[in-house]
């Protein structure tokens, strides 16, 4: 990725494009129930990369929603894709679903030998996917928290050969309240990768706020809810 970087997410379940609240499974709007749609508004709007995240994948632990990812695939949008990528397997049914980056998630915190050997095999396309509830590494689809700060995770996979970090403070994920800024910045102090903003942004004062910390190697931040809501429109976010 070069320069910063705005991107769009779509967030699947059943199949659906959705937002929760938070993590909270309960808390779930249905926002389309055709994401290829979705994907291709994205494209007329400039946009030629979108995140998404198969929730029910993150929760079963293994992909679900594949077929929902080729049709998104399908529009030529390129995608980086996370949610149940729990082993080699998982990320090939990905690849060829048409997912071009793979985010690790709940993998991470397994610090063997299998994590450098994907990042061989999948060179460049893997992304560590380090998401915090109170500083602390949440996983499983959110539902369990870690004893593992999310900056002891970053120290950790910071030399397994992961092209970026995505970083999501889950209290401000769907709450249109801004991102924590503070953590952002402890977070990207400490490593040398790139690392992608998620979570909590609503305004385009909110991504200027995470575009000045471009000199500690943040290159991007992920909006999802606030296009949803009619927080920010596409052409807007296509100007940042």
């Amino acid at each position: 990725m070069n320069n910063f970087k705005v991107i769009p997410a779509i967030d699947l379940i059943d199949g659906k494009c959705v937002r929760l609240t938070q993590g909270d499974y309960s808390q779930k709007t249905i926002y389309n129930s055709d994401p290829k749609t979705v994907a291709n508004q994205f494209l007329d709007a400039g946009f030629d990369f979108v995140h998404v995240v198969d929730l029910d994948g993150a929760k079963t632990g293994k992909p679900v929603n594949l077929a929902t990812i080729e049709e998104i695939a399908s529009t030529g949008i390129t995608i980086e894709l996370g949610g149940g990528l729990r082993n080699k397997s998982h990320i090939e049914q990905a690849i060829n679903a048409g997912a071009s980056d793979l985010i690790l998630g709940t993998k991470l915190l397994d610090q063997g030998p299998v994590i450098k050997e994907w990042t061989k095999l999948f060179p460049r396309r893997l992304v560590a996917g380090i998401d915090a509830k109170n500083g602390l590494v949440a996983v499983r689809g959110w539902g369990k928290t870690s004893s593992i700060t999310a900056v002891e995770l970053v120290k950790k996979i910071e030399p397994l050969g992961f092209s970026r970090i995505i970083y999501t403070d889950i209290q401000k994920d769907g709450m249109l309240a801004g991102p924590n800024i503070e953590q952002l910045k402890s977070i990207a102090d400490i490593t040398q990768l790139p690392v992608i903003a998620s979570g909590g942004v609503s305004s385009l004062e909110d991504i200027e706020n995470i575009k000045s910390l471009v000199y500690l190697g943040i290159e991007g931040v992920i909006v999802g809810k606030a296009i949803y809501e009619g927080k920010l429109t596409l052409r807007e976010l296509s100007q940042c």
